[in-house]
């Protein structure tokens, strides 16, 4: 479907280009008869917002800085029936709420929800990092709810296929584990080898990240360590070079993989736990993230 023309310049930033909002909102500002005041009460959330957690004491300090020197950039809105949605500027419109004023400086435009919630993305990926499942939620409602293939999605967010797809896995976690990413008990790296284990085992190993301490390096050692430890048999202890490729193997395609070797010959097995996950790894084998 074709994109609806939007202005001078500003498809190809909310399509096409990692441009954050701030330089989106620069060409919006060109035309200062667009710049409005509209009640703060009259406006909302954007109901697609990936940020779910706002620093309180930013917002303070935001407030604090726009009673002193006023607000020097308005916010972006679009308008539905009687109320305006925010686009870009949930910070700046909290803390005029916080102050108590009763408008605030605004543009009014034109936008899908796609573009709506790519913007915001933009915006918080851009100037304050999301965490990683609150990305990932972000994403998959790109995905899901306006049907953007992963390219796309990268496209408009100025990152990667693979790093789209990884970030969209992590919330293949249980709850709980997802919870611990956010709190920043266990880091994306952490996240991704968890991923990469049957269910039945990532309890466990879990639970060694979080009693032991492990590092990613740690936890890649332990489940390359898995087939040998869990085959109750006399075998050659594997070579050390195998070892560190299947290691590197496992960082690469973000899942379990044997390397098994004899009399110069053998065969390299790759686990995958979904439909989702097969069409994953084969799409970073072809290079096509």
């Amino acid at each position: 479907m074709a994109k609806k023309v939007l202005g001078k310049g500003l498809g190809a930033i909310i399509t096409t280009s990692p441009t954050p909002a701030s330089d989106f909102e620069k060409v919006l500002l060109q035309d200062k008869d667009r710049i409005v005041e509209i009640p703060v009460v009259s406006i909302m959330p954007n109901p697609e917002q990936p940020r779910v957690h706002f620093d309180q004491a930013e917002i303070a300090g935001l407030a604090q800085s726009i009673q002193h020197v006023g607000l020097l950039q308005p916010i972006i809105v679009r308008k539905q029936g009687d109320e305006y949605f925010i686009v870009a500027g949930e910070r700046r419109w909290r803390a005029c709420k916080l102050l108590g004023k009763p408008t605030i400086k605004a543009i009014v435009m034109n936008t899908s929800e796609e573009q709506n919630l790519t913007l915001a993305l933009i915006e918080n990926i851009q100037r304050t990092n999301l965490d990683p499942i609150e990305e990932a939620k972000a994403y998959k409602i790109l995905s899901t709810q306006f049907k953007l293939k992963q390219s796309e999605i990268s496209d408009r967010v100025g990152k990667d296929r693979a790093t789209v797809a990884n970030i969209i896995r992590l919330l293949n976690l249980p709850e709980h584990m997802q919870e611990a990413l956010q709190d920043g008990k266990i880091n994306v790296g952490h996240a991704k080898l968890l991923l990469s284990v049957p269910m039945e085992e990532q309890e466990a190993l879990y639970e060694k990240i979080i009693n032991q301490g492990l590092s990613v390096r740690d936890v890649e050692r332990a489940i390359a360590e898995v087939p040998k430890s869990s085959i109750k048999k006399k075998k050659k202890a594997k070579d050390a070079h195998l070892r560190k490729l299947e290691e590197e193997l496992i960082a690469f395609l973000g899942t379990r993989v044997a390397i098994h070797h004899s009399a110069g010959k053998g065969r390299i097995e790759i686990s995958f736990y979904s439909l989702e996950d097969f069409d994953r790894i084969v799409s970073i084998i072809k290079g096509e993230r």
